[in-house]
């Protein structure tokens, strides 16, 4: 293929060296691209808020001719110390609810703005592409598109309106934010989420459907492998990658845990249970002394933990949402060891893994079902038997290359249309 002659300006808050899974995305897209004949440019942040990750090792997967744009913004903890100089706890928690709208990212609209026309007019963009959260970096690229008139697909890599953490105080902020969702989604020409419920979520405010596509985060081709008989260690070694929400902790597994150690069932010497991330577990939770917690660890690392354990954990509750598809179970999938996916049993998680066949599915809240579970997977590892035997014809239609490839797809056919309306005008 040729040199990309088409540009794409990739407007994302997230992006290395911001490190955690909401700069995957972009990343993947920006690294993506070029191999479909698409030149991404990218307008980031240039002093974020604080944030957990740091992982500028992610740079290293760029493609050299992707440029990157990095726009200074109004940090949250200035208005915060400009509305509340003796930084009463209670005080920050107001302004937050009721002041900073869509995000605490809404101090980078300005700065962004002003970047990106400089570059629309220093570059020969053929379309934008947005990607939230937050969720400024969709109004930058309303801004563009009503200046410019290029083609727009926003990308919603969570809930927006229906955001369980979205703070809504009053009627007047519900307005609010159901107004700019329905401005985003009647304006940009496409719409692309990272699970179906999000579409439906995005369907209530009556646009064409052919608007909407789902497209996960997916697997990258050079880490998929095939999971090879071990020698069964010393250790069964659990690990789970990633944030613990307080929607969905840990107890219940390391309660089911706990009392399997009690009744003399598995033994404590034999378990290590690794929580890989910004992660702290409550001391009444350990009491055997079975779970370290390592802290942040760059993603290279972290795939390392995936790779090296005989069991991934994975937590999601119905509070946090049937349809939700966390970026982590692509990687576990790549990795190939066994999942236990403590999840809704109805929801789009558990139909990847049972069709996958990549794990068990177990539901979050049935303590005794993960205690059984638990210990048949503890019996099979202690005589060698824990072992896959996936779908990789499933498995395989989640490749990054495949799914990226629709992103090129449809880049390529609002390009063609508008050329099209051009010359017929």
């Amino acid at each position: 293929m040729g040199s990309p002659t088409k540009k794409v300006l990739i407007i994302s808050y997230l992006f290395p060296p911001i490190g955690g899974s909401g700069s995957l995305r972009p990343l993947m897209l920006a690294r993506h691209l070029p191999q479909h004949g698409w030149e991404p440019v990218v307008l980031t942040v240039k002093n974020p808020d604080w944030y957990y990750a740091n992982d500028p090792e992610l740079l290293d997967d760029l493609p050299p001719n992707v440029s990157i744009v990095r726009a200074s913004m109004l940090r949250s903890t200035w208005f915060y110390r400009f509305l509340n100089p003796l930084r009463i706890k209670s005080i920050d928690k107001l302004i937050r609810i009721y002041l900073l709208h869509p995000d605490e990212q809404i101090g980078w609209l300005p700065f962004a703005h002003s970047k990106a026309v400089k570059i629309m007019q220093n570059h020969n963009i053929s379309a934008l592409y947005s990607t939230s959260g937050p969720l400024t970096s969709h109004l930058i690229a309303l801004l563009l598109k009503r200046r410019f008139g290029i083609p727009w697909i926003a990308e919603f890599r969570d809930e927006w309106f229906e955001d369980p953490a979205l703070p809504m105080p009053t009627t007047i902020h519900k307005r609010f934010h159901f107004h700019l969702e329905k401005l985003i989604v009647a304006e940009a020409d496409k719409i692309v989420t990272l699970a179906p419920e999000f579409n439906m979520f995005l369907m209530k405010h009556a646009v064409p459907l052919d608007k909407f596509y789902t497209i996960p985060i997916g697997i990258e081709d050079d880490r998929l492998k095939v999971q090879l008989q071990k020698v069964s260690p010393k250790q069964f070694t659990v690990v789970y990658a990633g944030l613990i929400y307080d929607t969905f902790p840990p107890d219940r597994f390391l309660k089911a845990v706990n009392e399997l150690i009690k009744e003399q069932k598995i033994s404590a010497q034999e378990i290590t249970i690794r929580f890989v991330g910004a992660i702290t577990i409550k001391s009444v939770l350990d009491p055997f002394g079975i779970v370290e917690c390592t802290g942040f660890m760059n993603r290279s690392k972290a795939l390392e933990e995936e790779d090296n354990a005989d069991l991934l954990l994975l937590l999601l509750s119905r509070e946090r949402g049937n349809g939700v598809i966390p970026s982590k179970i692509f990687e576990y999938m790549a990795s190939g060891n066994p999942i236990l996916a403590l999840v809704p049993p109805e929801g789009a998680v558990a139909e990847i893994i049972e069709r996958t066949k990549t794990g068990n599915v177990v539901d979050f809240y049935n303590t005794g079902e993960i205690k059984q579970t638990f210990l048949t997977l503890y019996e099979h590892w202690k005589n060698g038997t824990l072992n896959l035997s996936p779908d990789w014809g499933e498995i395989n239609k989640y490749r990054q290359t495949t799914l990226f490839k629709k992103i090129a797809d449809m880049l390529d056919e609002l390009e063609k249309d508008t050329l099209g309306q051009q010359t017929r005008n």
